[in-house]
């Protein structure tokens, strides 16, 4: 495990947020059946703190890809289709914007997009 630790602060909730990330990489680890690396980049610009998950998964089918964050769409076999939608649901409460970027055998990308917040303590 790599870390560079750099204090960066988003408004929102805890429990929520931690939800969000957990989801995606429990997802990301799930798509590795075979092993792989999951990376968690975070950067920020002058408004906005940037977080990517990418895996190197087996990448979302292009039918699902179009559709993804819907309620009960999903790809696994024991799988609700209810966790993508969840997240999707409190990014967008966080004024927070999601985007996906997949490539089949070559993995999976999620970017998140959140203002990022004024106060430093």
């Amino acid at each position: 495990i790599y870390a560079t630790l750099v204090s960066i602060y988003i408004n929102g909730d805890q429990n929520q947020l931690k939800q969000v990330f957990i989801n995606l990489i429990k997802n990301a680890v799930e798509s590795m059946p075979d092993g792989g690396t999951v990376d968690i980049i975070i950067t920020e610009d002058e408004h906005s703190v940037h977080v990517t998950v990418k895996d190197e998964g087996e990448g979302i089918p292009e039918k699902v890809l179009n559709r993804i964050g819907e309620p009960f769409l999903t790809t696994k076999e024991k799988g609700t289709g209810l966790g993508l939608m969840v997240t999707f649901n409190i990014i967008e409460n966080h004024q927070g914007v999601i985007h996906v970027d997949s490539h089949p055998e070559k993995g999976t990308a999620f970017k998140i997009s959140f203002p990022k917040n004024k106060t430093t303590a």
